[in-house]
C-alpha cells in the first residue's frame, strides 16, 4: 500500500496551488494526521467534537482544525474552546446564532461557512438559497463573533457525473451572496474533487484517498467510520495476528465489580462524590490520576499527596475485603481464547497499570505459561499510563511486529482510546455495563459480548 506522504504527493498533482486541501482525518488515529502532516499538510478536516477533542492536545499547534460534521447546538461551547480555524458546516441560523453568542462568550471571532444544499438526497443537511438569503438578511449588522467566509457543499452520492456537475455549479452560483473578498466555495471529496475544482471549489475535502478507503461491519453503529488501522489489519488478508495485547481487569479477570464499589467506598468516605459507574468510566487510568480529577471537581485545587495516598490506601483495602483477599475468577471463555490463540501461534500479551507483583505470577500460573512475565507491560514498564497510549506502543515495540501484524483486546473506553491512540486495531468486549456506543465512541474496530463470540469470530477468519 502507498503511503500516505505518497497519496498525498499524488493527490497534490491534481490540485491547482490555489486550492485549499483539507485532509479529512475523522476516525483515524493520530498517528495517521502526523505522517500527512509530516508530509507538510496543516489542514485537517474533523466531524466529531468528542474525537477532536482528543486530538487537539497531542498534535501540532500550528495545525488548522475544519470541523466539517453535523453540529448539534449543545456541542458548540465544546468546539469554540478547542479553536477550530473554520467550523465548515453551519447549516441553520439557530447555529449560526449559538456560535456567536459562544464566541462572545470566549472572546473569540470564529470563521464559519454556510452548507449549501443541492443534493439529491435526503441524508444531506444544508440550506437553499432562500434559507441563505433570510438568514443574512435576519442577521446583517447583529453577528460580531463570527466571520462568513463562504460556503460548502456535498454532491449526491452517484456516478452521474452531469448531476455531480449540476450539483456543484448550482451551489458556487450562490457565494455572490456572501459579501467577502475571496470567498471559500468548499465543494469536493475524495471521488469528486477534480470535477468540483473545474466547478470552482477552491477547497478540497479529502480523506480515503489519503488514509485509505473504510469498511463496516453489520456490528457497527452505521454512522461510524473504521479507523485507518483497522483498514490496513484488514487489506492485508491475514486471518490472525502475530501478536495480541489483553488489557488485565475486565478482560482477564472479572475484577471490575470490586474495583468499582471500592473506589466508590474510599472516595466517599472522604467527602468526594463518585459512584460505581464513574469507575467504570475511568477504567484504565491510573489511580492517583483518578483521585486528582475527582478532588479537581469538588475542591477546583490540587489534591495533596498525602490526601491520594490515603484514598488509594483505603480502596486497595476495600478491594480485598470484597475478594475477601481472593483472586478475582476470570473472565468466562477467556482461558479458551487464550489457549486457542496460543495453538494458533500467536503471541500472547497483558497491557495493565496494575503493579500486583503476585497478581502477575497468577497469571502465568493460570494461563500455563501463556501469559509469560517476559510478556506483561506493567506500571513498572512506562511513565504514563492509559488512556496515554504508551502501554501499547511499549508492548508492540517489544513484540517485534508490525503494527498491521498485532491488535488489542479492551474492555473500558479509556483503554480503547490508549489502543486506538498507538495505532493498533482495536478490539472491544464489552463485560461491563456501559453501553457499547461509548466503546464505539473510542473508535473501536469491533465490539463484541464476550470472549467466546471473539473467538468464533476469529476462528471463522
Amino acid at each position: 500500500m502507498a503511503s500516505v506522504g505518497e497519496r498525498i504527493r499524488d493527490i497534490r498533482k491534481h490540485i491547482p496551488p490555489e486550492v485549499n486541501l483539507v485532509c479529512v482525518s475523522k476516525f483515524h488515529p493520530v498517528e495517521a494526521v502526523r505522517e500527512a502532516y509530516h508530509a507538510g499538510e496543516r489542514d485537517f478536516g474533523e466531524s466529531r467534537v468528542q474525537e477532536l477533542a482528543k486530538k487537539v492536545p497531542v498534535l501540532p499547534q500550528d495545525i488548522r482544525w475544519h470541523f466539517i460534521g453535523h453540529l448539534q447546538s449543545n456541542k458548540v461551547r465544546d468546539l469554540l474552546r478547542l479553536r477550530p480555524y473554520l467550523i465548515q458546516s453551519v447549516d441553520s441560523e439557530k447555529l449560526l446564532r449559538t456560535i456567536n453568542d459562544e464566541a462572545e462568550k470566549q472572546g473569540i471571532v470564529q470563521n464559519v461557512l454556510l452548507e449549501v444544499h443541492t443534493a439529491k438526497e435526503e441524508t444531506k443537511t444544508g440550506l437553499t438559497k432562500e434559507n441563505i438569503r433570510t438568514i443574512l438578511d435576519n442577521t446583517k449588522g447583529c453577528l460580531q463573533s463570527i466571520r462568513i467566509l463562504g460556503l460548502m457543499t456535498m454532491a449526491t452520492n452517484t456516478d452521474d457525473e452531469v448531476e455531480i456537475r449540476r450539483c456543484f455549479e448550482e451551489a458556487h452560483a450562490l457565494l455572490p451572496l456572501i459579501n467577502v473578498q475571496c470567498p471559500i466555495f468548499s465543494a469536493g471529496m475524495s471521488d469528486d474533487y477534480e470535477i468540483a475544482i473545474e466547478c470552482g471549489s477552491n477547497c478540497v475535502r479529502i480523506g480515503s484517498a489519503i488514509f485509505g478507503s473504510r469498511s463496516y461491519s453489520p456490528k457497527d453503529d452505521p454512522t461510524a467510520e473504521r479507523s485507518y488501522s483497522a483498514t490496513v489489519f484488514q487489506s492485508k488478508g491475514r486471518s490472525l495476528p502475530k501478536a495480541v495485547f489483553f488489557d488485565q481487569d475486565g478482560v482477564l479477570f472479572n475484577s471490575m465489580p470490586y474495583h468499582a464499589k471500592a473506589w466508590e467506598l474510599a472516595m466517599s468516605e472522604r467527602g468526594l462524590p463518585f459512584t460505581a459507574q464513574d469507575a467504570y468510566r475511568n477504567e484504565g487510568r491510573t489511580g492517583a490520576s483518578v483521585i486528582e480529577e475527582a478532588h479537581q471537581k469538588v475542591y477546583g485545587s490540587v489534591a495533596p499527596q498525602t490526601l491520594i495516598d490515603e484514598i488509594y490506601a483505603a480502596k486497595s483495602a476495600h478491594f480485598l475485603r470484597l475478594t475477601g483477599n481472593q483472586l478475582p475468577e476470570m473472565i468466562p471463555g477467556v482461558l479458551d481464547l487464550l489457549r486457542y490463540l496460543h495453538q494458533q501461534g500467536v503471541q500472547c500479551w497483558v497491557v495493565t497499570g496494575s503493579g500486583q507483583h503476585a497478581l502477575f505470577d497468577n497469571l502465568s500460573r493460570l494461563t500455563d505459561g501463556i501469559l509469560a512475565r517476559e510478556r506483561m507491560i506493567t506500571a513498572f514498564d512506562v511513565t504514563h499510563g492509559k488512556p496515554d497510549p504508551e502501554p501499547y506502543l511499549r508492548a508492540w515495540e517489544r513484540s517485534g511486529f508490525r503494527k498491521e501484524e498485532c491488535f488489542v483486546v479492551e474492555n473500558a473506553p479509556l483503554g480503547v482510546r490508549a489502543g486506538k491512540a498507538a495505532g493498533l486495531y482495536t478490539i472491544a468486549v464489552n463485560t461491563g455495563p456501559l453501553p457499547d456506543s461509548m466503546l464505539r465512541e473510542e473508535g473501536a474496530d469491533q465490539v463484541f459480548p464476550d470472549m467466546s463470540t471473539l473467538r468464533e469470530w476469529l476462528a471463522a477468519r
